[in-house]
């Protein structure tokens, strides 16, 4: 009984290993590609080249093969030609004025929110160095260590 269980386990095998050759590939998976690079349009292909170097030079920052007025120069290089492919793929992008911009308008906020604070005259109620919340009345922020405004 143990042989033949043996057996048609050593069977089992063979067949799990010689059933893809004896089925053959029947659909191939493959990547459909452009026969040629005449198909792709010269600015999604330059487009995707800026891209692609931005990706690269961040790698290279970050492992260390570049130095900061390389990566600066090379950063702002291929920014500029990104920004400029996009522009001409999507030109009806309508424009925000500055004054329309949530950055600017969170920044306002923050500021009336902290001109309001400061004449209450109550402390923060964060720290301004950690951002970590502010408990009972110490003057060092439990956090970071950093003394707080009184």
């Amino acid at each position: 009984m143990l042989i033949l269980a043996g057996v048609t386990l050593a069977l089992l095998a063979v067949l799990l290993v010689v059933e893809p050759v004896l089925r053959g590939i029947s659909a191939p998976a493959r990547v459909l590609l452009p026969d040629s690079d005449d198909e792709i349009d010269p600015v999604q292909r330059r487009r995707d080249l800026a891209l692609a170097a931005l990706k690269e030079i961040e790698f290279d920052k970050a492992t260390g093969k570049l130095s900061d007025d390389d990566y600066d120069r090379l950063k702002a290089q291929y920014s500029k030609e990104a920004l400029e492919v996009l522009r001409e793929l999507e030109p009806a992008v309508p424009t925000v004025p500055p004054s329309h911009r949530p950055t600017d308008l969170i920044e306002q906020l923050i500021a009336q929110a902290r001109a309001a604070a400061s004449q209450r005259g109550k402390r923060p109620k964060f720290c301004e160095e950690c951002g970590a919340p502010v408990q009972g009345k110490g003057k060092f922020c439990a956090e970071c260590g950093s003394a707080l405004p009184v």
